[in-house]
């Protein structure tokens, strides 16, 4: 070998892992986006937004029906059945996007279409199936119905100033169904890096040509660019290059002009024919030779002397295609702004279904994995719902030919994505919450479904879930949270309670205070209509427990006084459901935090400040996960953010276990 030749040559001295690869690019501050754009929301598909979605409005952003039918006050259908059908007044109609004038008094209805505003009084909506139109202004109907039956209302599904979306964030059909869904037409977005494919080898010849002795068709251009685009990326293949330095140090110069990343495949060995570690060299600086990986040893990375990045994958289809998925594929979508989270898998059932023999469902489901056991967890959400589309982990698919579905049953999960979430987080709402977990950095790590504390204690109890959220007023003691654990000896075997944080309820009512209220009795005037929590709410304990006192002191019974409290079955699921209800006109007064009350500019009465503390699986505590959600609680930086919400305080033992 002359002396020219021993120049030439370079050896893999320092090989990396693909971990060690991509932790030194991050540390030289290459795997970062490379600009910002706003784009129109049509044109959003596919790409990564740039910035925090909150959302602008309640969804849906007011009170209404999901049937078409009769508004009626629950009074006026109390005992309806065949037998003994009621007959309602007919006062009008409710028609799609009009708001109502009319208000629903006791055996009054107005008939209603799917998706209109619900009318002040009413409590729920009757389906036009169970009732008979006997003349143009009376109805007969065949059925009673529960308080809130086939209403959808306002803020149930996403409530205003909720985070949504996250920053870096991959924008797909669901994220612009829920942005167009909130009134966002145009968001702001990391710009797509400009990917060009090369390869290299004299060897190569272009399909559909013939074939000489001693060549071979390329194949790493056509796959790895296809590859890239499967994965969104903007990408395009250029062609074959020579085995020569020249050329290929000339085409990949020009190329540099108009691309970000030049990728290259073939012409990377520790031989004298190492064109692509020769031709980076001369355009930049080497940063990767060499992978300690099987196959894919020869990779080189570079970056050239204008900032962009030179990546040599090797010749064999099968070493290039492993390091594209294992390691090109990340840098590409770190340029994007976006960092990786692939499809049938088997669940145990958390719930039972029953449904028609005849016909597939699919259920949006939360996955958890327990012990080693992958629970599928439904989500309870109507047919109006677009939060399901960002909350779901996949679809629970009932096959036609079944009936029924067990609990414990095993059943079929078609995955959104092929990792799975860390932890599962099921319980009750609170907007801080959301805010902290991205605080903790670990959002999009965890799935995360509201249900209510009473709701995420069951599924607990169960060993279903992680970590549950809950604020529970125990009656007898005055306390929060910590005699619900005590007293269940299955539950206070299972789980912990950890601290969490406060937050102040209160009673809000129109600013100016137009019914001049000065007190939660006041909620027993005839002139006053509320807006109740959902039963198995913490809120609604506390509701409760407030009028318990108030019926005692006034030697009435419980019943009676809910009974003429008009709105008590008006039921909401989300503070700013109360605070939209009020703000809108449907209620007088409700209860609520008082950061929901500040974002619909309404004034208020300061009731009690509550525990929001979180319940965590005992087989949980080792995940790392819930180890920096418990630190994230301690850190007294989290303490400081905590207090400067308005209505929320952080406790000096936040973070610490109370019981059990």
């Amino acid at each position: 070998m002359d002396k020219d030749s021993i120049v030439k040559r370079k050896v893999f001295h320092t090989l990396l892992s693909i971990e060690e690869a991509e932790l030194k690019l991050e540390q030289l501050g290459l795997l970062k986006p490379i600009g910002e754009e706003e784009v129109e929301l049509e044109n959003a598909y596919g790409r990564v937004l740039a910035e925090d979605i909150f959302s602008p409005i309640d969804y849906p952003p007011f009170d209404r029906s999901e049937v078409d039918g009769y508004a009626v006050s629950i009074k006026s259908v109390e005992g309806a059945d065949e037998l003994h059908p009621k007959k309602l007044k007919v006062v009008g109609k409710v028609s799609i996007g009009e708001v109502p004038s009319i208000s629903i008094a006791e055996d009054f209805t107005t008939s209603i279409d799917t998706g209109a505003i619900i009318p002040k009084g009413a409590d729920g909506i009757i389906m036009e199936e169970y009732t008979e139109r006997v003349t143009p202004n009376e109805v007969i109907v065949y059925k009673s119905i529960v308080p809130g039956e086939n209403i959808s209302f306002a803020g149930s599904d996403i409530s205003l100033g909720e985070l949504v979306l996250k920053k870096g964030t991959r924008i797909t059909y669901k994220e612009i169904g829920v942005l167009a869904a909130l009134g966002i037409s145009r968001v702001r977005v990391f710009k797509k890096p400009k990917v060009v494919v090369v390869s290299i080898g004299n060897e190569l010849q272009k399909p559909g040509t013939k074939l000489a002795l001693g060549k071979i068709y390329d194949t790493n251009g056509y796959a790895i660019t296809s590859f890239l685009k499967q994965r969104g990326f903007d990408v395009r293949y250029h062609g074959i290059l020579p085995d020569s330095e020249e050329v290929v140090y000339n085409e990949i110069t020009k190329l540099l002009t108009s691309f970000d990343v030049v990728i290259t495949s073939g012409g990377t060995s520790a031989g004298e024919e190492d064109i692509t570690y020769r031709v980076f060299e001369r355009l930049g600086t080497i940063l990767v030779h060499g992978l300690r990986v099987k196959p894919g040893k020869p990779t080189v990375i570079a970056i050239s002397r204008e900032g962009k990045i030179l990546f040599g994958l090797p010749g064999f289809p099968f070493s290039a295609l492993s390091v594209a998925m294992l390691l090109l594929v990340k840098v590409l979508e770190r340029l994007e702004g976006f960092e990786s989270r692939l499809m049938i898998a088997r669940a145990m059932s958390t719930f039972k279904v029953r449904k028609d023999i005849g016909r597939t469902w699919f259920m949006p489901v939360i996955l958890s994995s327990i012990g080693g056991k992958l629970f599928a967890i439904l989500l309870q959400t109507s047919s109006g719902s677009v939060s399901a589309l960002l909350k779901a982990d996949g679809i629970a698919i009932i096959r036609e030919d079944r009936d029924y579905v067990d609990e414990g049953e095993e059943i079929e999960i078609a995955r959104f994505g092929d990792e799975l979430k860390e932890a599962v987080i099921i319980g009750s709402h609170d907007t801080l919450l959301t805010m902290l977990l991205t605080r903790f950095g670990i959002i999009d790590r965890v799935s995360i479904g509201f249900v209510g504390s009473y709701r995420g204690l069951q599924l607990m109890r169960r060993g279903y879930i992680d970590v549950s959220p809950i604020h529970l007023l125990d009656p007898a003691t005055g306390e929060y949270n910590i005699p619900f654990i005590e007293k269940d000896k299955e539950l206070s075997n299972k789980a912990v309670l950890v601290r969490g944080y406060r937050r102040k309820l209160v009673l809000a009512f129109a600013k100016g205070n137009p019914k001049n209220v000065k007190g939660f009795e006041d909620i027993l005037r005839t002139d006053i209509r509320f807006v109740n929590r959902n039963r198995g709410s913490g809120t609604r304990i506390y509701i409760d427990k407030v009028l318990e006192d108030i019926a005692k002191s006034s030697s009435q019974s419980f019943s009676k006084i809910v009974r003429n409290i008009s709105g008590y079955w008006y039921e909401v699921s989300t503070h700013t459901g109360v605070a939209a209800a009020i703000a809108q006109g449907r209620a007088d007064v409700g209860v609520c935090t008082e950061h929901a009350a500040m974002l619909y500019n309404l004034d208020y009465i300061p009731l009690t400040w509550e525990y929001y503390d979180f319940l965590i699986n005992v087989h949980s505590m080792d995940k790392n996960i819930i180890k920096k959600f418990i630190e994230g609680l301690r850190n007294p930086l989290t303490k400081d953010v905590v207090n400067g919400f308005r209505g929320y305080e952080a406790p000096s033992e936040m973070g610490l276990k109370l019981c059990c």
